[in-house]
Parts: structure tokens; sequence; C-alpha cells
């Protein structure tokens, strides 16, 4: 069975994703033996930029293996393709074979409101519920998967757009105009609103910090998802070494090797995103009161769990029929 990439976006259900996260992501942080994932291996093609990669894991108790392999070439378009195929672990048969570029896009963005639910959703008033604004930078295939997984799964007062490319923000913006009454566009970083936003999502490929501490309030919760390399980064030192600050991540050991923000500030680590999952109160020791920042680097078994799930429900409708 081949999904592509429109396939994977009418079939991958984000409810039943959420809660295959939850259990991966938790396991993986209590080292559960059951759940495999062994370093991802690069190699490179004629120019050192272009690489292939393959990253595999396997998930002994629930039955699956699956392998993401994807080519990044930076000059190309798109800059990175490839599948992810998901095996039965008993078996070794291939079950189903579907579009990287959409698994990644919208595990990502799943896995950072599984972040945003724990962390922030959960603890707001009446009051902040009714008033939450959440702010969305960098409006490519990332900041385009947050937009609508982030919408679909939680209604929001405002929404706002920004991105260097503002012809990405406003295509963004009309993309969803008819769903969306809320939807603003940021005249730059510096701006008002940005400060007022709840919850922001940063998706861009930057070098450069692009947020710092004085440009966001004090409780806000940011999910830093573009940068994965050691160069990279979006999120200023001030910000990140703040005494009111604390930085999650979906792996320390992922993190420390990849997630520029962490590598070039050197900033501890307070958790793991699956340390906070099914522990309420540690989750509301780190929280409270404090700005947290979620940054994630992506693992394969985020990319498990949205095949699972694909096929599954795909199952699940076949019996149905």
């Amino acid at each position: 069975m081949y999904f592509d990439e429109l396939a994977v976006k009418q079939h991958l259900s984000l409810e039943y994703l959420l809660e295959i996260l939850s259990d991966v992501l938790y396991r993986y942080s209590k080292q559960d033996a059951s759940l495999q994932q062994p370093l991802r291996s690069v190699l490179s093609i004629n120019d050192p930029q272009n690489c292939l990669l393959n990253k595999p894991c396997i998930d002994f108790h629930r039955g699956y293996m699956c392998v993401k392999t994807i080519t990044y070439f930076p000059e190309s378009s798109p800059t990175i393709d490839g599948v992810v195929s998901l095996f039965d672990s008993k078996t070794g048969r291939l079950l189903l074979i579907a579009d990287a570029k959409e698994i990644t896009a919208q595990r990502t963005a799943t896995t950072s409101f599984l972040a945003t639910q724990l962390l922030t959703l959960s603890k707001w008033t009446d009051d902040q519920k009714k008033n939450a604004c959440l702010t969305i930078i960098g409006c490519s295939v990332q900041g385009n998967a947050h937009l609508k997984v982030f919408t679909q799964l939680y209604k929001w007062n405002k929404v706002y757009l920004w991105s260097r490319n503002v012809k990405n923000a406003i295509d963004l913006q009309s993309k969803y105009s008819s769903k969306l009454d809320c939807v603003e566009i940021l005249n730059d970083l510096n701006d008002d609103r940005l400060y007022e936003s709840d919850v922001i999502c940063t998706c861009t490929g930057s070098e450069e910090a692009l947020i710092g501490l004085k440009q966001v309030k004090k409780g806000v919760h940011i999910n830093a998802v573009g940068s994965f390399s050691p160069t990279m980064r979006e999120l200023a030192d001030d910000l990140m070494l703040s005494e009111d600050t604390n930085v999650i991540v979906d792996s320390r050991e992922s993190a420390l090797k990849e997630a520029g923000e962490i590598i070039q500030s050197k900033v501890k680590i307070t958790a793991e995103l699956g340390e906070v999952i099914n522990n309420e109160g540690f989750c509301q020791e780190i929280s409270k009161g404090k700005t947290t920042i979620f940054k994630s680097v992506g693992l394969a078994i985020e990319d498990l769990a949205a095949a699972i799930v694909l096929h599954e429900s795909h199952n699940e409708k076949n019996k149905a029929d």
C-alpha cells in the first residue's frame, strides 16, 4: 500500500497520532528495551551538502519496524524527498510505503502540539483559552503543517504569521481565509502582537537567532523546530539561558548533537518530552510561571508513530467496508 502526499493528508488521524506519539515518546525516555532506535546513517553524494539518510527504528511491543529513507539536496526542488516504510516486526512483511515529506511535516507539528498541550494548554484558565494567541514564524512546509495541526486541534482567538518571504505568509493566510477569520500577518519580529502571543512555533531554516528575550512575554511556550544542525538557530542565548526559561527536548542525545540553540548556548536541558508525559506534578513544576521551550530535531519513532496510524486506520476502514 502506497500513501502519496495527498493520501497522508487525508488519512492521518491527528487524534490517534497524538495517542501513539505519547506512548512511544514516554517509552523512549524510559529507555524501554522493546523500543529501539539506532543512530541514523548519512551518506554524502558528490557534493558534501547532498546526502542520503536512513533512520530506522523498531517497536517490538506494538509489532512494527520502520525506516525513513530521504535525500537532502539543498539546490534541488524539493530539497527533501523520500519514503517511510513500515514492516511487521514478527514476519518482516512490508506493510506500507508513505511519502516522507508529508509524514515528517505532520508528525513534527503534532509532536509540537503534544508539547504545547502538556506544558501550556492543560493549565490555562477559561479566560486564557478564550483569548489564546498563536504565532507561526516561517510559512513554508513546516509552517503550513503547524498551522493545519494547531488550528485543527485547538480553537485560537488570534493567529499571527511571519515569514522572511512575505509572499509565503500572504499565500498561507489566503489558503486558510475560508476556514479562519483570525489570521493576521506580523509587520516584523518586533511587532507588539508577537509579544502578546501565548504560543509561538518557529519553523525556519535560520542560521541567526530571530527571537530574543525582550520580544516575548514571560510564560510564553515556544516550539522551535526549524534548526537541525549545530550552525542553525532560531532563538537567542538570552532567551535560552534566562532563569525563567525551561528547555524540553525530544531527545537529549540528538539535541546535544544537532540542535544549534542547545549547542551554541550550552543551556542545561530540563527534561525530555517523554519525561513530562504521565507526570503531571513534574510538568507543573517546570512550567508554572515559566517560559517553556520545546526544541525538537525529530526522531525515527515519530515517523513510526505516523506510519502505524496510517496502517491501522486503513485496516479499520477496510474492515468497516
